[in-house]
């Protein structure tokens, strides 16, 4: 049995149900499924479908109901739910030992049963409290992540992907540690709670495969090594907006998300006229052809525009 958490707002209800489609899909194993959500009533008529997956043994529904001023958020592509996770010791029943997070923005590819068992499995015999994939940084970004929190930067993680070993996590005290972190460092927390929790795990953490959290560069459309389990969209740039969805690594994001929608895809916006701007990009340059479906694509981007 799997236990796995999901941390967003309504901003990403589609996304995260378009993830956990895939992660239901791709199991062999039954999942526990952990939701803490600020406003569970937006959650759409499809999460019914994940309700009734063959492949879910439970779903927990946890409102998030803490009033916390925090920072960076205006302006950013991400939302106040990207710092609930830090709140688990409060929100996630105290005889859980393992759980695995998992950003909204992610997709598995493959059956990740097995390898999720031995990573937990690694990680208790470790004595370490989280396991997370390394992030790739140049000399610069290492250089500025010292400067900001202070830690050891060749040690910075994604917190994408996150194997958290629930007892130690509790006795660490993550939740006030955290908001102290938060009031001390406010500003420069550039990557929200992941700065926090790379603040907080430094030294507490163990590395995992990048197969676990590959971060999937949406304009380089590589050929993905045979074992990845988890494409991992980060960053600003997404396959639901107008400019994503015409590159090649979208069809990922979207072949999921086709499978319980009646739509062939969800498109976001930003900004219309930058949006609008892509489309008639896409029509010169061609790469309306990489949706495979550039009539449908291009009458949803319509609708969306006048949505």
């Amino acid at each position: 049995m799997l236990n796995i958490i999901y941390c967003f707002d309504e901003n990403y209800n589609i996304q995260a149900i378009t993830s956990i489609f895939s992660l239901l899909d791709n199991t062999s194993v039954k999942v526990n499924l952990y939701i803490v959500h600020k406003d569970l009533k937006t959650l759409d008529i499809n999460f019914n479908l994940i309700r009734n997956h063959k492949n879910l043994n439970s779903i927990n529904e946890i409102n998030f109901e803490f009033q916390v001023e925090f920072p960076n958020l205006k302006g950013s592509h991400v939302s106040e739910a990207t710092y609930y996770r830090l709140f688990l010791e409060d929100l996630i029943p105290s005889n859980l030992k393992n759980i695995l997070y998992l950003d909204a923005d992610i997709v598995c590819i493959s059956d990740p049963a097995l390898e999720i068992q031995k990573v937990f499995e690694d990680l208790d015999k470790s004595k370490k409290t989280v396991a997370v994939a390394q992030e790739n940084l140049t000399t610069l970004e290492l250089g500025d992540i010292s400067n900001r929190l202070e830690i050891d930067s060749r040690r910075y993680f994604n917190a994408g992907v996150m194997f958290i070993d629930l007892d130690r996590w509790r006795k660490k005290s993550v939740k006030k540690d955290s908001l102290n972190i938060i009031k001390k460092k406010n500003a420069q927390l550039k990557y929200w709670d992941q700065d926090v929790l790379n603040i907080l795990f430094s030294h507490d953490h163990k590395i995992i495969d990048h197969k676990f959290n590959f971060n999937i560069n949406i304009e380089d459309p590589i050929k993905l090594p045979n074992d990845i389990l988890f494409l991992h969209y980060a960053g600003s740039f997404k396959p639901w907006t107008v400019r994503g969805a015409l590159e090649k690594n979208s069809i990922y994001y979207m072949n999921t998300y086709r499978k319980h929608s009646d739509k062939k895809f969800h498109i976001t916006h930003t900004w219309k006229y930058s949006s609008l701007l892509h489309l008639i990009k896409g029509f010169i340059n061609l790469k309306i052809i990489n949706t495979r479906h550039p009539f449908s694509f291009f009458k949803e981007v319509i609708k969306s525009f006048l949505n």
